[in-house]
């Protein structure tokens, strides 16, 4: 995991954890504005059933869904956190540490695992349903319905926030053994 080292990088990392914690609680405001009974579907389809795009489509040629913007907004965040935290958090008891790491490990074996079935789902699915964006996943309660692209691009993210989670704590756990 990386460490910054001057007070200047610190600085930059600071500013991109802010940018994109901004970020993330602008999604956060949005998804919440516009409530659905999917989901996730309001960052990936708008209330008629297509695409949600940022910028709209007939502004530039180049946009992303909301739930992009939150996918690589998490995952920076993840990464900026961690990182300013690898020096500080040998401050913290070795034993919290430990379950830290143990707590990553399997948050990292939970959103693997989630990753390769959403995947897997998504590709079967693909068959039957040829717009990707509308593909949802109502099991096991289905009652309980989820938008496939919101449901893999959050556990990807959250695969990448245990990643680094569980190198920042099992770095700082080996650096005391040295």
């Amino acid at each position: 995991m990386y460490t910054p080292k001057t007070n200047d990088e610190r600085k930059v990392i600071l500013a991109i954890l802010v940018i994109s914690g901004v970020i993330l609680l602008a999604i956060a405001l949005f998804y919440l504005l516009n409530p659905r009974n999917i989901v996730g579907d309001s960052l990936v389809n708008n209330a008629n059933g297509t695409p949600e795009e940022f910028p709209p489509t007939n502004l530039s040629p180049f946009y992303v869904k909301p739930v992009t913007i939150m996918y690589l907004a998490g995952v920076m965040f993840a990464f900026c956190f961690f990182a300013l935290i690898s020096d500080p958090i040998s401050k913290i008891s070795r034993r919290l540490r430990a379950i830290l790491l143990l707590v990553s490990l399997f948050g990292l074996a939970v959103s693997a695992y989630e990753t390769l079935f959403n995947f897997v789902l998504w590709g079967s699915l693909i068959v039957t349903h040829p717009n990707p964006d509308t593909i949802v996943n109502a099991y096991p309660v289905s009652s309980f319905r989820i938008n496939l692209v919101f449901a893999t691009k959050s556990f990807v993210a959250l695969l990448f926030v245990s990643y680094f989670g569980y190198a920042t704590f099992k770095r700082s756990l080996e650096a005391e053994m040295v």
